[in-house]
């Protein structure tokens, strides 16, 4: 089972490119230790936007589904960036 999911961010304290980067490599450092692949996806040019896109890999849409709740949470307590939208999809091979 693969859960793919598309992540709008607003980065309300980023004041630059480089504060936006910063923002992003420290949460995607966090997602990788995890197990989960990371990628942005758009908004690269803009410093208080970024859409990222992450999948992982499970045994079971439960396992999915606790794995992909887990990483809900630790994003929402992160304190740097806002959701200001979330696709997921679910995938069976």
């Amino acid at each position: 089972m693969f859960c793919a999911v598309r992540l709008e961010l607003e980065l309300p304290f980023s004041s630059s490119l480089k504060d936006k980067r910063q923002t992003l490599r420290s949460l995607k450092d966090r997602l990788r230790r995890k197990n989960v692949s990371v990628v942005e996806a758009d908004h690269q040019d803009s410093w208080q936007r970024a859409t990222i896109e992450f999948a992982l890999a499970a045994v079971s849409r439960h396992a999915a589904e606790a794995k992909r709740e887990e990483i809900r949470r630790q994003l929402l307590n992160y304190e740097e960036l806002a959701i200001v939208e979330w696709r997921e999809e679910f995938v069976k091979l």
